[in-house]
């Protein structure tokens, strides 16, 4: 009942946000939303009966426990992304990658599309080569890559992205404020769901693996998660505002052209420096506290073995057999965002932005 309630929000919201761009738009917005609708429908009847089946043949996953997770939230392009990827590399954690995210939340549906996946292997070189190459300047996108868990949520009502391409969704953006604007009810709900979520993932993968998550839009989750994972390890990666901000603003512009818009309008872009801003006051608020270890980009960058030592101390696990963590050169260019922006383009100073975030963030 939740995922249809779900389902038929998103296509009121989306068809409400249909002349966002004018009405010139349309034309190309109408057979976007149809199959992202339907699709998402399909999705979600899917996810349905997954999780049904779930319930019939592997009960079992409730009585699953999720150990001592480890959570990477922060400041959205501050190398959450790499970091997540060079953990994932441990065999000690399970991170949910992007099949399981958007196409088998449920356990039956893993077991579906791994069947799947056997039957089309000789394909795959084929099916591998196709890159949605703009996005992969800012977010390499890819099957099997780990990804973002809060996807999961889409499915809950849960999950920010849909605000993007309905600016006007108050219920969306809410949940960038989550611990202050979502009814303590509606938030004890969306976490009981994805607890289920990670019981399932762990159930499938190893009930001895450690669960890894990467969520920047998890950082006002944060106080939620940690009354519902009391043993949680939170990593929180921040980066200097200046250039942060103009980094997430460009981040949004290959989904805003597929949606059919020429760039990121100041009100769009007045509303994410407004939840950036709430991310990195949280960060600054839970500095100190034990379960926490704050990660700047910087210092993410130049780790070496006794820094990753350190790290793997903090999270209270050994270091992967033989303590081969440290970076290769490769390695420590991809800890930052590869991609291009200009301030200029949206109306921004670095002095602007300084300002602006002085109160959150006063370190050089």
């Amino acid at each position: 009942m939740h995922l249809m309630m779900a389902w038929m929000r998103l296509g009121g919201h989306l068809l409400r946000a249909l002349p966002a761009n004018g009405w010139r738009a349309c034309w190309w917005r109408w057979p976007l939303l149809l199959l992202l609708w339907l699709g998402s429908g399909l999705l979600f009847l899917c996810h349905a009966l997954g999780f049904l089946l779930d319930e019939l043949l592997f009960r079992g996953y409730r009585r699953v426990a999720v150990r001592a997770p480890v959570f990477i939230v922060g400041v959205p392009r501050s190398g959450t992304t790499f970091l997540q990827r060079h953990l994932a590399d441990d065999p000690a954690f399970t991170t949910l990658t992007l099949w399981e995210c958007l196409l088998a939340p449920s356990i039956s549906e893993r077991y579906f599309w791994r069947f799947v996946g056997w039957c089309l292997a000789p394909l795959r070189r084929w099916i591998g080569r196709w890159r949605w190459a703009a996005m992969d300047r800012v977010h390499r996108l890819a099957w099997q890559e780990p990804e973002e868990d809060f996807l999961l949520l889409l499915y809950r009502g849960g999950c920010f992205l849909p605000a993007l391409l309905c600016p006007g969704a108050e219920r969306y953006w809410r949940l960038a404020f989550f611990d202050d604007a979502v009814p303590a009810p509606e938030r004890r709900a969306m976490l009981a769901f994805y607890r289920r979520c990670l019981q399932r993932h762990l159930y499938f993968h190893g009930r001895d693996k450690r669960l890894l998550s990467k969520n920047p839009s998890f950082t006002p989750w944060i106080q939620d998660l940690r009354a519902a994972f009391p043993d949680a390890r939170f990593i929180a990666c921040v980066r200097r505002p200046e250039e942060a901000v103009p980094s997430q603003l460009s981040a949004l512009r290959p989904v805003l052209r597929l949606w059919g818009g020429d760039s990121v309008a100041p009100e769009l872009s007045e509303r994410m420096i407004t939840v950036l801003h709430g991310y990195y006051r949280r960060v600054l608020a839970l500095r100190g506290a034990p379960w926490v270890q704050v990660l700047p980009l910087a210092e993410l960058s130049r780790l070496d073995t006794r820094g990753w030592f350190r790290l793997y101390a903090f999270l209270g696990q050994p270091l992967p057999s033989g303590g081969a963590v440290a970076l290769s050169d490769e390695s420590r260019r991809d800890a930052g965002p590869g991609h291009r922006y200009d301030l200029a383009e949206f109306g921004l100073s670095e002095a602007g932005i300084r300002q602006r975030f002085v109160s959150v963030w006063p370190h050089p």
